[in-house]
Protein backbone atom coordinates (compact mmCIF):
# COMPACT_ATOMS: atom_id res chain seq x y z
CA UNK A 1 0.00 0.00 0.00
CA UNK A 2 1.68 3.35 -0.85
CA UNK A 3 2.45 6.05 1.68
CA UNK A 4 0.31 8.96 2.26
CA UNK A 5 2.53 12.44 1.36
CA UNK A 6 -0.52 14.41 3.24
CA UNK A 7 0.57 16.25 6.27
CA UNK A 8 -0.89 15.05 9.73
CA UNK A 9 -2.76 17.96 11.49
CA UNK A 10 -2.22 18.76 15.15
CA UNK A 11 -5.88 17.02 15.53
CA UNK A 12 -4.90 13.84 14.33
CA UNK A 13 -1.96 13.44 15.80
CA UNK A 14 -3.55 14.55 19.34
CA UNK A 15 -0.96 16.73 20.76
CA UNK A 16 -2.03 19.62 22.87
CA UNK A 17 -0.26 22.82 21.73
CA UNK A 18 2.83 23.59 23.53
CA UNK A 19 1.83 26.68 25.81
CA UNK A 20 5.33 27.68 27.37
CA UNK A 21 3.44 30.28 29.97
CA UNK A 22 2.47 26.76 31.86
CA UNK A 23 6.66 26.25 32.25
CA UNK A 24 9.79 25.33 30.18
CA UNK A 25 8.67 22.19 27.76
CA UNK A 26 11.11 19.13 28.23
CA UNK A 27 9.25 16.81 26.07
CA UNK A 28 6.53 13.88 26.20
CA UNK A 29 6.65 10.59 28.38
CA UNK A 30 7.96 7.31 26.83
CA UNK A 31 5.12 5.07 28.85
CA UNK A 32 1.89 5.68 28.22
CA UNK A 33 -0.14 5.59 24.63
CA UNK A 34 -1.07 9.20 24.59
CA UNK A 35 3.08 10.55 25.07
CA UNK A 36 1.79 13.08 27.70
CA UNK A 37 3.68 16.51 27.48
CA UNK A 38 6.32 17.10 30.74
CA UNK A 39 6.97 21.04 31.98
CA UNK A 40 9.52 21.68 34.45
CA UNK A 41 8.36 23.04 37.71
CA UNK A 42 10.44 25.70 38.28
CA UNK A 43 10.30 26.94 42.02
CA UNK A 44 9.94 30.18 43.12
CA UNK A 45 13.10 31.15 45.69
CA UNK A 46 15.24 27.86 44.83
CA UNK A 47 18.54 26.65 42.91
CA UNK A 48 16.69 24.75 39.91
CA UNK A 49 20.42 22.65 39.13
CA UNK A 50 19.92 20.50 36.67
CA UNK A 51 23.06 18.14 35.51
CA UNK A 52 22.36 16.54 31.97
CA UNK A 53 24.66 13.59 31.36
CA UNK A 54 24.94 11.00 28.40
CA UNK A 55 27.87 9.97 25.59
CA UNK A 56 29.04 12.13 23.39
CA UNK A 57 26.15 12.03 19.62
CA UNK A 58 22.80 11.13 21.62
CA UNK A 59 21.60 14.56 21.63
CA UNK A 60 23.03 15.97 25.16
CA UNK A 61 24.02 19.15 23.91
CA UNK A 62 20.82 19.47 21.79
CA UNK A 63 18.76 18.87 24.94
CA UNK A 64 20.59 21.74 26.37
CA UNK A 65 20.49 24.56 23.41
CA UNK A 66 16.35 23.14 23.65
CA UNK A 67 16.24 23.71 27.52
CA UNK A 68 17.80 27.22 26.50
CA UNK A 69 14.95 27.87 23.94
CA UNK A 70 12.54 26.31 26.57
CA UNK A 71 13.49 29.03 28.85
CA UNK A 72 13.29 32.04 26.72
CA UNK A 73 10.14 31.24 25.39
CA UNK A 74 8.75 31.01 29.05
CA UNK A 75 10.01 33.88 30.51
CA UNK A 76 9.11 36.19 27.81
CA UNK A 77 5.64 34.80 27.21
CA UNK A 78 5.20 35.92 30.61
CA UNK A 79 6.86 39.24 29.91
CA UNK A 80 9.48 38.21 32.43
CA UNK A 81 13.33 39.23 32.38
CA UNK A 82 15.43 36.51 32.38
CA UNK A 83 19.43 36.60 31.94
CA UNK A 84 20.36 33.17 30.16
CA UNK A 85 24.35 32.71 29.56
CA UNK A 86 25.49 29.83 27.66
CA UNK A 87 29.28 28.68 27.76
CA UNK A 88 29.75 27.46 24.37
CA UNK A 89 33.32 25.04 23.96
CA UNK A 90 33.40 24.46 19.98
CA UNK A 91 32.22 25.22 16.72
CA UNK A 92 31.28 22.24 14.24
CA UNK A 93 32.42 22.29 10.59
CA UNK A 94 29.61 19.78 10.16
CA UNK A 95 26.98 21.85 10.88
CA UNK A 96 27.72 23.87 8.00
CA UNK A 97 28.25 21.00 5.72
CA UNK A 98 24.52 19.59 6.59
CA UNK A 99 23.47 23.42 5.49
CA UNK A 100 25.09 23.77 2.66
CA UNK A 101 23.44 20.12 1.79
CA UNK A 102 20.10 21.05 2.71
CA UNK A 103 20.35 24.56 0.88
CA UNK A 104 21.20 22.77 -2.40
CA UNK A 105 18.28 20.44 -2.12
CA UNK A 106 15.99 23.80 -1.39
CA UNK A 107 17.57 25.11 -5.01
CA UNK A 108 16.91 22.18 -6.51
CA UNK A 109 13.44 21.49 -5.20
CA UNK A 110 11.86 24.81 -5.26
CA UNK A 111 14.14 26.51 -8.07
CA UNK A 112 16.33 29.89 -6.76
CA UNK A 113 13.97 32.41 -6.61
CA UNK A 114 11.72 30.55 -4.40
CA UNK A 115 14.22 28.86 -2.14
CA UNK A 116 15.90 32.55 -1.62
CA UNK A 117 12.27 33.88 -0.68
CA UNK A 118 11.58 30.91 1.47
CA UNK A 119 15.25 30.84 3.09
CA UNK A 120 16.65 34.44 2.92
CA UNK A 121 19.24 33.93 5.81
CA UNK A 122 21.08 30.66 3.80
CA UNK A 123 20.10 32.62 0.23
CA UNK A 124 22.23 35.65 1.94
CA UNK A 125 25.18 33.08 3.82
CA UNK A 126 26.20 31.20 0.87
CA UNK A 127 25.47 33.79 -1.95
CA UNK A 128 28.53 35.66 0.01
CA UNK A 129 30.73 32.29 -0.34
CA UNK A 130 29.64 32.33 -3.68
CA UNK A 131 30.51 36.15 -4.70
CA UNK A 132 33.87 36.15 -2.28
CA UNK A 133 35.21 32.70 -2.34
CA UNK A 134 38.35 34.64 -0.56
CA UNK A 135 36.27 34.53 2.51
CA UNK A 136 35.84 30.48 2.49
CA UNK A 137 39.10 30.54 5.25
CA UNK A 138 36.50 32.77 7.48
CA UNK A 139 33.29 31.32 6.86
CA UNK A 140 32.01 27.39 7.64
CA UNK A 141 32.06 27.19 11.36
CA UNK A 142 28.95 28.08 13.37
CA UNK A 143 29.06 27.25 16.93
CA UNK A 144 27.36 24.40 18.63
CA UNK A 145 24.77 26.68 20.38
CA UNK A 146 24.28 28.51 16.58
CA UNK A 147 20.69 29.74 18.28
CA UNK A 148 19.98 32.16 15.70
CA UNK A 149 19.71 29.84 12.68
CA UNK A 150 16.31 27.80 12.12
CA UNK A 151 16.72 23.64 12.53
CA UNK A 152 15.94 23.50 9.35
CA UNK A 153 17.38 19.92 9.19
CA UNK A 154 15.22 18.48 11.64
CA UNK A 155 12.59 19.40 10.19
CA UNK A 156 12.71 17.01 7.70
CA UNK A 157 13.47 14.17 10.37
CA UNK A 158 10.30 12.23 10.93
CA UNK A 159 8.52 10.12 13.70
CA UNK A 160 6.86 7.80 11.49
CA UNK A 161 5.69 7.86 8.08
CA UNK A 162 2.65 5.82 8.10
CA UNK A 163 -0.28 6.72 7.13
CA UNK A 164 1.13 10.04 6.87
CA UNK A 165 4.75 11.79 7.22
CA UNK A 166 4.76 13.26 11.23
CA UNK A 167 8.03 14.76 11.75
CA UNK A 168 9.83 15.75 14.83
CA UNK A 169 8.82 18.68 15.60
CA UNK A 170 5.20 18.56 14.92
CA UNK A 171 5.18 15.74 17.15
CA UNK A 172 6.07 17.95 19.76
CA UNK A 173 3.88 21.01 19.35
CA UNK A 174 6.80 23.16 17.86
CA UNK A 175 8.87 24.11 14.68
CA UNK A 176 11.90 25.40 13.30
CA UNK A 177 12.62 28.40 14.88
CA UNK A 178 15.51 31.35 15.93
CA UNK A 179 16.36 33.38 19.06
CA UNK A 180 18.42 36.88 19.44
CA UNK A 181 21.70 36.32 20.70
CA UNK A 182 24.29 37.96 21.79
CA UNK A 183 28.26 36.41 21.39
CA UNK A 184 30.99 37.48 23.10
CA UNK A 185 34.21 36.79 21.71
CA UNK A 186 38.17 37.38 23.14
CA UNK A 187 40.93 37.61 21.09
CA UNK A 188 38.98 36.91 18.17
CA UNK A 189 40.44 34.88 15.38
CA UNK A 190 38.25 35.62 12.88
CA UNK A 191 36.58 38.62 11.98
CA UNK A 192 34.10 39.38 13.98
CA UNK A 193 31.66 40.06 11.23
CA UNK A 194 32.35 36.38 9.76
CA UNK A 195 31.36 35.20 13.29
CA UNK A 196 28.04 36.69 13.19
CA UNK A 197 27.29 35.35 9.42
CA UNK A 198 28.05 31.95 11.18
CA UNK A 199 26.02 31.88 13.81
CA UNK A 200 23.03 33.58 11.88
CA UNK A 201 23.22 37.26 10.83
CA UNK A 202 20.21 39.29 11.40
CA UNK A 203 19.35 38.31 14.92
CA UNK A 204 23.23 38.11 15.72
CA UNK A 205 25.59 40.55 17.73
CA UNK A 206 28.95 40.14 18.30
CA UNK A 207 31.05 41.69 21.29
CA UNK A 208 34.65 41.79 21.48
CA UNK A 209 35.33 40.70 25.29
CA UNK A 210 37.80 42.21 27.53
CA UNK A 211 39.28 42.07 31.14
CA UNK A 212 40.32 44.59 33.30
CA UNK A 213 44.11 44.24 34.07
CA UNK A 214 43.47 44.82 38.17
CA UNK A 215 41.67 41.52 37.30
CA UNK A 216 44.75 39.64 36.80
CA UNK A 217 47.11 38.49 39.77
CA UNK A 218 50.58 39.42 39.68
CA UNK A 219 50.97 35.10 39.59
CA UNK A 220 48.51 34.67 36.53
CA UNK A 221 50.59 37.67 34.90
CA UNK A 222 54.05 35.74 35.41
CA UNK A 223 52.83 32.94 33.96
CA UNK A 224 50.87 34.51 30.95
CA UNK A 225 53.97 36.70 30.33
CA UNK A 226 57.14 33.92 31.08
CA UNK A 227 58.45 36.25 33.97
CA UNK A 228 61.43 34.51 35.76
CA UNK A 229 60.97 34.37 39.30
CA UNK A 230 64.03 36.68 41.03
CA UNK A 231 65.14 38.94 38.48
CA UNK A 232 65.29 42.50 39.09
CA UNK A 233 62.69 43.56 36.52
CA UNK A 234 60.89 40.80 38.06
CA UNK A 235 60.82 42.32 41.62
CA UNK A 236 59.72 45.32 40.52
CA UNK A 237 56.47 44.80 38.35
CA UNK A 238 56.00 42.54 41.60
CA UNK A 239 56.28 45.19 43.69
CA UNK A 240 54.16 48.02 41.56
CA UNK A 241 51.46 45.39 40.46
CA UNK A 242 50.41 43.06 43.54
CA UNK A 243 51.75 46.09 46.34
CA UNK A 244 51.12 49.60 44.89
CA UNK A 245 47.96 47.91 42.61
CA UNK A 246 49.15 50.03 39.98
CA UNK A 247 48.13 48.15 36.72
CA UNK A 248 48.42 51.14 33.72
CA UNK A 249 51.55 49.80 31.98
CA UNK A 250 52.22 53.51 31.28
CA UNK A 251 51.71 54.63 34.72
CA UNK A 252 54.05 51.54 35.98
CA UNK A 253 56.74 53.00 33.75
CA UNK A 254 56.17 56.75 35.27
CA UNK A 255 56.25 55.90 38.48
CA UNK A 256 59.70 53.42 38.23
CA UNK A 257 61.27 56.23 36.49
CA UNK A 258 60.86 58.63 39.37
CA UNK A 259 61.17 56.21 42.17
CA UNK A 260 63.83 53.84 40.78
CA UNK A 261 66.83 56.43 39.60
CA UNK A 262 69.66 53.61 40.70
CA UNK A 263 67.74 51.18 38.38
CA UNK A 264 70.46 49.79 35.55
CA UNK A 265 69.30 50.18 32.13
CA UNK A 266 69.47 46.76 31.33
CA UNK A 267 66.68 45.98 33.64
CA UNK A 268 64.46 49.26 32.63
CA UNK A 269 64.69 47.65 29.31
CA UNK A 270 63.55 44.49 30.12
CA UNK A 271 60.50 45.88 32.46
CA UNK A 272 59.89 48.00 29.41
CA UNK A 273 59.88 45.15 26.98
CA UNK A 274 57.42 42.94 29.42
CA UNK A 275 54.94 46.04 29.89
CA UNK A 276 54.67 46.87 26.04
CA UNK A 277 53.45 43.12 25.49
CA UNK A 278 51.17 43.43 28.27
CA UNK A 279 49.57 46.25 26.99
CA UNK A 280 49.64 45.22 23.20
CA UNK A 281 47.22 42.10 23.95
CA UNK A 282 44.34 43.25 22.80
CA UNK A 283 42.30 41.40 25.77
CA UNK A 284 43.19 43.48 28.45
CA UNK A 285 41.85 46.51 29.47
CA UNK A 286 44.41 49.12 31.36
CA UNK A 287 44.00 51.95 33.73
CA UNK A 288 41.04 53.02 35.72
CA UNK A 289 39.75 55.74 33.34
CA UNK A 290 38.97 53.77 29.86
CA UNK A 291 39.41 56.03 26.51
CA UNK A 292 38.52 55.02 23.51
CA UNK A 293 40.23 55.14 20.35
CA UNK A 294 39.10 56.05 16.92
CA UNK A 295 39.22 52.08 15.83
CA UNK A 296 37.31 51.06 19.25
CA UNK A 297 34.15 53.15 19.47
CA UNK A 298 30.64 50.73 18.74
CA UNK A 299 29.88 49.78 15.60
CA UNK A 300 26.40 49.09 16.46
CA UNK A 301 25.23 49.56 13.20
CA UNK A 302 25.79 45.83 11.94
CA UNK A 303 25.67 44.45 15.02
CA UNK A 304 29.11 44.30 15.91
CA UNK A 305 30.23 45.58 19.13
CA UNK A 306 33.76 46.38 20.15
CA UNK A 307 34.18 49.24 23.18
CA UNK A 308 36.84 49.59 26.01
CA UNK A 309 34.68 48.49 28.56
CA UNK A 310 34.89 44.73 30.36
CA UNK A 311 32.93 41.49 28.59
CA UNK A 312 30.41 41.89 31.50
CA UNK A 313 29.00 45.16 30.48
CA UNK A 314 27.60 43.54 27.41
CA UNK A 315 25.32 40.74 29.18
CA UNK A 316 21.87 41.69 28.10
CA UNK A 317 18.61 40.05 29.21
CA UNK A 318 17.72 41.24 25.20
CA UNK A 319 19.27 37.86 24.22
CA UNK A 320 20.25 34.39 24.83
CA UNK A 321 24.19 35.33 26.00
CA UNK A 322 26.76 33.11 24.45
CA UNK A 323 30.64 33.34 25.79
CA UNK A 324 32.58 32.13 22.84
CA UNK A 325 35.64 29.67 24.32
CA UNK A 326 35.89 27.97 20.98
CA UNK A 327 38.36 28.57 18.57
CA UNK A 328 36.76 32.06 17.88
CA UNK A 329 38.09 33.08 20.83
CA UNK A 330 42.14 32.93 22.09
CA UNK A 331 42.15 32.14 25.25
CA UNK A 332 43.96 29.94 27.71
CA UNK A 333 42.44 27.45 30.19
CA UNK A 334 43.44 29.63 33.07
CA UNK A 335 42.06 32.92 31.48
CA UNK A 336 38.60 31.03 30.87
CA UNK A 337 38.25 30.31 34.51
CA UNK A 338 38.95 33.73 34.95
CA UNK A 339 36.48 34.80 32.84
CA UNK A 340 33.90 32.80 34.54
CA UNK A 341 35.04 34.31 37.77
CA UNK A 342 34.41 37.20 37.15
CA UNK A 343 31.12 36.51 35.31
CA UNK A 344 29.73 35.45 38.78
CA UNK A 345 30.73 38.50 40.24
CA UNK A 346 29.02 40.54 38.05
CA UNK A 347 25.87 37.91 37.91
CA UNK A 348 25.51 38.45 41.87
CA UNK A 349 25.04 41.90 41.28
CA UNK A 350 22.62 41.62 38.27
CA UNK A 351 20.96 38.99 40.23
CA UNK A 352 20.94 40.94 43.71
CA UNK A 353 19.77 44.70 42.26
CA UNK A 354 17.44 43.60 39.70
CA UNK A 355 15.84 40.27 40.79
CA UNK A 356 16.37 38.74 37.63
CA UNK A 357 16.49 35.18 37.36
CA UNK A 358 19.79 33.68 36.36
CA UNK A 359 20.21 30.72 33.80
CA UNK A 360 24.05 29.25 33.31
CA UNK A 361 24.83 26.87 31.13
CA UNK A 362 28.17 24.81 30.77
CA UNK A 363 28.35 22.57 28.22
CA UNK A 364 31.21 19.82 28.98
CA UNK A 365 31.86 21.51 32.38
CA UNK A 366 34.90 19.48 33.59
CA UNK A 367 36.64 20.70 30.97
CA UNK A 368 36.08 24.53 32.49
CA UNK A 369 35.73 23.75 36.18
CA UNK A 370 38.13 20.33 36.16
CA UNK A 371 37.77 16.75 37.58
CA UNK A 372 37.16 16.18 41.55
CA UNK A 373 41.30 16.38 42.23
CA UNK A 374 40.81 19.80 40.61
CA UNK A 375 38.46 21.23 42.68
CA UNK A 376 40.68 24.06 44.80
CA UNK A 377 40.32 27.22 45.83
CA UNK A 378 43.25 28.16 43.64
CA UNK A 379 40.79 26.87 40.52
CA UNK A 380 39.09 30.21 40.04
CA UNK A 381 36.15 28.67 38.24
CA UNK A 382 35.70 25.89 40.70
CA UNK A 383 35.53 28.82 43.24
CA UNK A 384 32.86 30.56 41.30
CA UNK A 385 30.97 27.04 41.11
CA UNK A 386 31.04 26.40 44.72
CA UNK A 387 30.00 29.95 45.42
CA UNK A 388 27.03 29.31 42.95
CA UNK A 389 25.94 26.35 44.70
CA UNK A 390 25.53 28.03 48.15
CA UNK A 391 24.62 31.63 47.00
CA UNK A 392 22.50 30.77 43.88
CA UNK A 393 19.25 29.55 45.98
CA UNK A 394 18.68 33.63 47.30
CA UNK A 395 19.87 34.83 44.48
CA UNK A 396 17.52 32.97 41.98
CA UNK A 397 20.50 31.26 39.78
CA UNK A 398 20.26 28.28 38.29
CA UNK A 399 22.87 25.97 36.51
CA UNK A 400 22.50 23.50 33.69
CA UNK A 401 25.63 21.74 33.33
CA UNK A 402 26.44 18.62 30.86
CA UNK A 403 29.05 15.86 30.92
CA UNK A 404 30.31 12.95 29.17
CA UNK A 405 31.46 11.51 32.86
CA UNK A 406 29.91 12.15 35.94
CA UNK A 407 32.08 9.97 38.33
CA UNK A 408 35.35 12.72 37.38
CA UNK A 409 33.43 15.77 38.61
CA UNK A 410 33.46 16.21 42.76
CA UNK A 411 30.21 14.74 44.59
CA UNK A 412 28.86 18.01 45.69
CA UNK A 413 27.74 19.25 42.17
CA UNK A 414 26.36 15.78 41.41
CA UNK A 415 24.24 15.90 44.91
CA UNK A 416 23.47 19.63 44.74
CA UNK A 417 21.63 19.08 41.56
CA UNK A 418 17.54 19.57 42.09
CA UNK A 419 17.37 17.36 38.53
CA UNK A 420 19.24 15.01 36.44
CA UNK A 421 18.47 14.05 32.74
CA UNK A 422 20.45 10.84 31.10
CA UNK A 423 20.23 11.37 27.32
CA UNK A 424 20.43 8.04 25.72
CA UNK A 425 23.40 6.04 27.28
CA UNK A 426 25.84 6.49 29.52
CA UNK A 427 29.81 6.51 28.77
CA UNK A 428 30.70 4.70 32.33
CA UNK A 429 29.28 2.27 34.47
CA UNK A 430 30.80 3.96 37.48
CA UNK A 431 27.90 6.81 36.60
CA UNK A 432 25.08 3.85 36.83
CA UNK A 433 26.59 3.35 40.42
CA UNK A 434 26.81 7.16 41.31
CA UNK A 435 22.85 7.36 39.77
CA UNK A 436 21.26 5.16 41.54
CA UNK A 437 22.91 6.83 45.15
CA UNK A 438 22.33 9.91 43.97
CA UNK A 439 18.41 9.35 42.78
CA UNK A 440 16.09 8.15 45.13
CA UNK A 441 14.32 5.57 42.90
CA UNK A 442 17.79 4.87 41.03
CA UNK A 443 17.35 1.17 41.52
CA UNK A 444 14.85 1.15 38.65
CA UNK A 445 16.99 2.96 36.87
CA UNK A 446 17.84 0.00 33.69
CA UNK A 447 20.04 2.68 31.40
CA UNK A 448 22.26 0.97 28.59
CA UNK A 449 26.28 1.43 29.52
CA UNK A 450 27.61 -1.11 27.25
CA UNK A 451 26.56 -3.11 24.06
CA UNK A 452 26.53 -6.71 23.51
CA UNK A 453 26.66 -6.88 19.71
CA UNK A 454 26.86 -4.88 16.57
CA UNK A 455 23.41 -4.84 16.08
CA UNK A 456 22.23 -3.58 19.90
CA UNK A 457 24.21 -0.81 19.28
CA UNK A 458 22.75 0.15 15.87
CA UNK A 459 19.87 0.25 17.87
CA UNK A 460 20.91 2.02 20.45
CA UNK A 461 22.13 4.82 18.40
CA UNK A 462 18.45 5.57 17.10
CA UNK A 463 17.58 6.52 20.98
CA UNK A 464 19.32 9.55 20.10
CA UNK A 465 17.11 12.52 21.99
CA UNK A 466 15.48 9.87 24.44
CA UNK A 467 16.20 9.11 27.91
CA UNK A 468 15.26 9.40 31.78
CA UNK A 469 14.24 12.70 33.69
CA UNK A 470 14.77 13.22 37.11
CA UNK A 471 12.44 15.57 39.06
CA UNK A 472 13.89 16.20 42.21
CA UNK A 473 15.82 13.01 42.20
CA UNK A 474 12.94 11.66 43.50
CA UNK A 475 10.43 10.81 40.46
CA UNK A 476 12.13 9.67 37.56
CA UNK A 477 10.45 8.99 33.68
CA UNK A 478 11.12 7.71 30.77
CA UNK A 479 10.93 10.46 28.01
CA UNK A 480 11.62 11.76 24.44
CA UNK A 481 13.21 15.18 25.33
CA UNK A 482 12.49 18.56 23.43
CA UNK A 483 14.24 18.95 20.02
CA UNK A 484 16.45 21.95 19.69
CA UNK A 485 14.59 24.18 17.13
CA UNK A 486 17.42 26.35 16.09
CA UNK A 487 20.64 24.77 14.59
Amino acid sequence: MAVSTRAASPAEVNIPHFNPASGPYLGRLMSTNRKEKLYLPLKVGEANHIFILGKTGYGKTSFMKALAEALWEYYTSRGQEVLIVIFERKYDYSKFQRLKAFWNKRVEELGKEEATRVHPYLAAYFGTLEKYPQLKSQLGFPGDFAMSIPNYILAETYVTRKPYPIDVFTWHGLQPDSFPTRRIVFRPTRAPEAIKLDNGGGKVEVAIGRIHLRDISFEMLARKFDIPKGTAYGRILRKYWKVYKIHDPDEILRRVKAEEPSMRESTYESLKSILDEIRADPLYLKGSVLKPKAEQVTRSGNGIYDEPKPFTDYLTTKAINIIDFSDNSELDLEEQRLIMYLLWQKIKLIAGRKRVDVWLFFDEIQDLIGTAGEASRHNLAWKAMEEIYRKGRSLSVNVVAGTQYLYKLPMSLIMGAAHIAVIGALASPKDLDILRVAIMDGERLRIPVEHDSFEEFLKRRKKKGRGWFSFDREFTVKMYFRPNQSF
